[in-house]
């Protein structure tokens, strides 16, 4: 038996050329098929649809589509109290208007912070993160949109 042939040593910082007999000419050859993807199941590449019409909206993430249907309560609810304000102020008294306002922004305060949560929580777990982003946008702002009017308001009774 003969032993395998080793290349003579290199000085250091200079590439070691590869053989000559396995030398070919061209770009260096590629997989043909690409290598298995560490999620379940496998990946289309860049250029190509997903296969059986998947997109990134749909998936195996509830919580992210819960915590997405709470934002869109955010808002919901949101919208009808800002349009209740003219009839409101038309039929009620001063005081039972500031009343309501405060109960449904309460309420909307609530539901953004269990979407907050929930779409926090959503993030964190395997599946597409999509929807729970959106939620996450959504009560954000929310939250931050009250807090902000409270304080104002809170601000405003304090100086006058």
């Amino acid at each position: 038996m003969s032993e395998p042939q080793q290349p003579p040593a290199q000085p250091t910082g200079t590439p070691v050329p590869p053989p000559a007999g396995n030398r070919q000419p061209g770009p260096p050859p590629f997989p043909a098929t690409p290598p298995a993807s560490s999620v379940a199941g496998t990946q289309a590449p860049y250029d190509q649809a997903p296969a059986s019409g998947t997109s990134a909206l749909s998936g195996t993430n509830p919580l992210g589509r819960v915590a997405f249907i709470l934002a869109l309560a955010v808002l919901a609810i949101g919208v009808f109290i800002s349009l209740s304000f003219p009839v409101l102020l038309r039929g009620w008294d001063l005081t039972m208007v500031g009343v309501v306002s405060g109960i449904g922004n309460g309420l909307v305060l609530l539901v953004a912070i269990a979407a907050l949560i929930l779409g926090l929580i959503s993030v964190r777990r395997a599946g597409p993160p999509v929807l729970a982003g959106i939620a996450i946008g959504i009560s954000a702002s929310a939250i931050v949109g009250i807090l902000f009017s409270w304080l104002s308001g809170l601000t405003f009774a304090l100086i006058y």
